[in-house]
């Protein structure tokens, strides 16, 4: 083989190497990428479901605070009111 045949041979291996790493470096770089998108996935899907807990908590209190029975329970321990004729009992503090 001459001389100039093994240089033009080596730039094409040297070419071929070149582009596979580049490609091999694409790749990573994207699985790093995809690897963060999934992570960020992850977490907003666990906000969603704690925001669709506080939503159904939400959504049952105020189904609550439709009855009356309710309404007088948070009057009663909230707010202190008493029904007419009713005496107020507050128990002492203990020391």
């Amino acid at each position: 083989m001459s001389r100039r045949r093994k240089v033009r041979i080596k730039w094409f291996r040297l070419a071929v190497i070149f582009i596979f790493g580049y490609f091999m470096y694409l790749i990573v770089g994207q699985q790093g990428q995809l690897s963060a998108i999934e992570a960020e996935n992850k977490a907003a899907r666990q906000r969603l479901e704690q925001a669709a807990q506080v939503n159904a908590s939400l959504i049952e209190e105020r189904n609550k605070l439709n009855t009356p029975a309710y309404i007088e329970k948070i009057a009663r321990e909230e707010l202190g009111l008493v029904k007419p004729g009713e005496v107020p009992y507050i128990p002492a503090a203990k020391n």
